[in-house]
């Protein structure tokens, strides 16, 4: 079963169990770092320290979307076509062009992943200078015009492969995180051995997912209308589809949320969502 908690801390500069909206990069450490537009600054938080480090964001020129947090304490900001890198005290350091809109990222320690929004795959791996260290997929040409806007979540498994997931199936492709070479395709079985289904509707909408460390567990985030039938009847709003990477199993699973709230991480046993409103929800997974 299922639980709903909330988080609560002592009353604090900034908190995100409160305060916290929208997109957030979840680092080893289990902290969370969150745009927060009041301060135009990037709050760096853990739930059991509280706030850990605010970078003000003042002189940007556009809205963060994603971001992510190098060894330097750098943050790598994208917002649209660009890629801005901004020093720990929020100075610009160097702005790049990119080749698309960004879906998705993931990170290791030599780099971090960029999985674009394009009518076909085509991922990055980029280190912490901003170069290119390897591609994948055919590279969006900005004459085709409009593009679909395709969402393929990625993330970056224990053992360092690239787990890419892309349109109605909830198989996973898997790349090489060195190389960004395809490995396998990871094939999905219902618990009584049957093929996992399509979801429903349109293919290019996808939510994000999250991996549960150490457990060889993927969530992703599935909206009750994307449910196939014959799963939906208890299901309602935003659901987790559970991949067991270990048996390649599948099996999906009501929240208890809105199809609103946004999955961000795991902590523990407990998936981590952002509340429409403001603040965190905790879900129980098993």
């Amino acid at each position: 079963m299922l639980g709903l908690c909330g988080l609560s801390l002592d009353a604090q500069t900034w908190d995100a169990a409160t305060l916290a909206m929208g997109w957030s990069h979840q680092d080893k450490d289990d902290s969370f770092t969150f745009y927060d537009e009041f301060s135009a600054a990037l709050q760096t938080w853990t739930r059991d320290g509280g706030l850990l480090l605010s970078t003000p964001l003042g002189n940007m020129p556009v809205v963060p979307e994603k971001w992510i947090i190098d060894p330097h304490n750098n943050h790598w900001v994208i917002s649209g076509l660009s890629l801005i890198q901004v020093g720990p005290k929020g100075k610009i350091l160097k702005t790049s062009k990119l080749p698309a809109e960004v879906a998705d990222v993931a990170w290791d320690v030599k780099g971090f992943v960029l999985s674009f929004r394009a009518p076909e795959p085509y991922l990055e791996k980029r280190d912490f200078t901003g170069a290119v260290i390897w591609s994948y997929g055919a590279k969006p040409s900005r004459d085709e015009g409009p593009a679909p806007l395709n969402q393929r979540p990625i993330l970056i498994d224990d053992a360092g492969n690239v787990l890419m997931a892309s349109g109605a199936s909830l198989n996973l492709v898997v790349l090489s995180g060195a190389t960004g070479r395809k490995v396998t395709e990871m094939t999905l079985s219902l618990p009584d051995g049957s093929r996992a289904p399509l979801l429903e509707g349109a293919a290019e909408a996808r939510g994000p997912m999250a991996i549960w460390p150490g457990k060889e567990v993927i969530f992703a985030t599935v909206k009750a209308s994307q449910v196939p039938a014959q799963f939906r009847e208890t299901i309602q709003g935003l659901a987790l589809a559970r991949l067991d990477l270990k048996q390649l199993r599948l099996e999906f699973l009501p929240t208890g949320l809105s199809e609103a709230h946004l999955l961000i991480g795991m902590l523990d046993s407990d998936a981590v969502f952002v509340n429409p409103t403001g603040g965190l929800v905790l879900v129980k997974v098993r």
